[in-house]
């Protein structure tokens, strides 16, 4: 093969990675938005979290909860709403 095919065969994949590069950084930082920072929310601080919401609102705490992982999602907050859906598990799992 000569040069001048390797080379353009090189910059069409240099152009192809540039192209796609955004979109792959976007579903990275969303991925570790949205799974891996609320999973490194220590389980304290999710228990402290769920025991004051019971203490807050003992008719309905898992709604409660809802309410704060909404609001999260109305202000984009994809960790935070990650953990209080947590904080909405642990609430479910003490009141089963």
């Amino acid at each position: 093969m000569d040069t001048a095919a390797t080379l353009w065969t090189v910059g069409k994949w240099v152009l192809i990675a540039t192209a796609l590069s955004p979109m792959v950084i976007g579903i990275g930082w969303a991925i570790v938005e949205g799974a891996i920072l609320p999973r490194l929310i220590p389980r304290a601080e999710i228990e402290r979290l769920a025991d004051e919401m019971m203490v807050s609102h003992p008719d309905d705490p898992e709604h409660a909860a809802l309410i704060e992982e909404h609001a999260a999602w109305f202000r984009s907050h994809s960790a935070e709403q990650g953990k209080w859906r947590r904080v909405r598990n642990a609430i479910r799992r003490r009141l089963a």
